[in-house]
C-alpha cells in the first residue's frame, strides 16, 4: 500500500485500527497525523484526540486512554509518538509489557484509531511491528521517489499561484538536491524554498532558471560562507552588502543568524578534528559534511579564536532574545552584530 493510497482511504472515512508511520521524512508523517485528526467531529476534537509521549508514559496508562470511550462522536484518536518498544533498546518497559502488548493490538476497540508514530527507523524485526503491519498499516516515510517528488513540487508551486514549466521544475529538484544520497533535506525545506520562490517572483508571474539559482539554497549557503569570510577579513561594507542582498532576496533574520551560527559550530568542530590530526577527508566523514564545506571551514579557522566564535554565538543567542521580546528590530539587530564583529580592534 502507497502512501497517496493511506491518505485517499482516511479521507475516504476508510480507517483502520492501528496505524504505524515511521521514517525521517516528518512531512509526511505529520501529513498523515492531519488528515487522520481531520475524521473526527470538529466540535469534539479536544474531547477525542490524545498524544502520549512514549517516552514518559507506563502501559498501563496507554491502554487507559486507548479504552476510554469517545465524546459524542464515532471514535476517538490516540497518537503514541517515540513508543520504544518500536526501537531496538528498552528502558522503561519490560518483556512482559512487550509481550502484552503486541497481543494486544489485535484487540483494540474498534471506537479507537491507534496511530503510533517514530520519528526515525523501527526495529522491523520486532513481533510487534509485524502485528501492527498484520492488523493495520506500517509505512515507511521516507524520501519520495522522481516521480511523486516532481508532482509534489508542481503542485506546491500550483497553490502558489506561480507559473513554472515543466524544465524548471527538474531544474529546481535538481539545485535542491533532495534526492542526493547523503542530502538531509526534507519535503518542509523544498517547502520553503517553493514559498520563496513564489513570495519573491509574484503571483500569475514565471519561474526562471535565474531566479532559482538567485534563491537557491546553495546560493544562500554561498553568501553565509563570504559574510563570515568578510567579517573575518573586518570588511564591514562587503558584509553589509551580502547581508543586504540575502535579506532583499527574502532571507529571514532569524534563518541568517541560524546559518551564521551552524558555520562558526562547523568551525570549531573542524579546528579540534584537525587539531587531532584528521585530514579534511576525514573530517568530512565523521561529521557528515561535503568536503567543500570542510574546505571553507579550514581556512576561516584561521580568522576566528574558539574565543571569538563563541562571544559571536552569545552574541546571536542575545540578539535573538532582543528581537523576540520587541526590544530590538531584526534588521538593526543583525546589523549590529555584523558591525561589532568587522570593528579592526576586535
Amino acid at each position: 500500500m502507497n502512501y497517496k493510497d493511506i491518505i485517499s482511504d482516511i479521507k475516504n472515512r476508510n480507517l483502520k485500527n492501528t496505524y504505524l508511520f515511521y521514517g525521517k521524512e516528518y512531512y509526511l508523517i505529520e501529513n498523515a497525523l492531519k488528515e487522520i485528526k481531520s475524521t473526527l467531529n470538529d466540535g469534539m476534537v479536544d474531547f477525542n484526540l490524545d498524544i502520549i509521549d512514549g517516552k514518559e508514559t507506563t502501559l498501563d496508562q496507554i491502554i487507559s486512554t486507548i479504552e476510554t470511550l469517545p465524546f459524542m462522536d464515532d471514535r476517538k484518536v490516540v497518537i503514541l509518538k517515540d513508543f520504544e518498544l518500536l526501537k531496538g533498546k528498552k528502558k522503561n518497559f519490560t518483556d512482559d509489557d512487550e509481550k502484552y502488548f503486541t497481543e494486544y493490538i489485535e484487540n483494540t476497540p474498534n471506537t479507537t484509531i491507534l496511530v503510533l508514530v517514530v520519528y526515525g527507523d523501527v526495529d522491523k524485526r520486532k513481533s510487534l511491528v509485524k502485528k501492527i503491519s498484520k492488523n493495520g498499516v506500517v509505512f515507511n516515510c521516507d524520501k519520495l521517489s522522481d516521480m511523486d517528488l516532481f508532482k509534489w513540487v508542481k503542485k506546491r508551486f500550483e497553490l502558489n499561484n506561480v507559473v513554472i514549466d515543466n524544465a524548471q521544475i527538474m531544474y529546481f529538484i535538481e539545485q535542491e538536491g533532495y534526492r542526493d544520497k547523503n542530502s538531509e533535506k526534507t519535503l518542509s525545506d523544498l517547502e520553503n524554498e517553493i514559498n520563496k520562490i513564489s513570495s519573491f517572483v509574484g503571483k500569475e508571474n514565471k519561474v526562471t532558471n535565474d531566479i532559482i539559482d538567485q534563491l537557491s539554497q546553495k546560493k544562500v549557503e554561498n553568501d553565509i560562507f563570504k559574510l563570515i569570510d568578510y567579517i573575518g577579513e573586518k570588511n564591514s561594507s562587503d558584509a553589509m552588502k551580502i547581508l543586504s542582498d540575502m535579506l532583499y532576496e527574502g532571507e529571514s533574520v532569524f534563518g541568517i543568524f541560524s546559518m551564521i551560527a551552524r558555520q562558526f559550530k562547523v568551525i570549531i568542530q573542524v579546528r579540534q578534528l584537525q587539531l587531532q590530526g584528521h585530514s579534511s577527508k576525514s573530517i568530512a566523514d565523521r561529521l557528515k559534511l561535503h568536503p567543500f564545506v570542510v574546505g571553507k571551514a579550514l581556512k576561516q579557522t584561521k580568522n576566528f579564536s574558539d574565543e571569538i566564535i563563541i562571544d559571536i554565538l552569545n552574541s546571536i543567542l542575545e540578539s535573538d532574545f532582543k528581537i523576540k521580546n520587541g526590544l530590538v528590530r531584526d534588521t538593526l539587530a543583525i546589523e549590529i552584530l555584523i558591525s561589532k564583529y568587522c570593528k579592526k580592534d576586535k
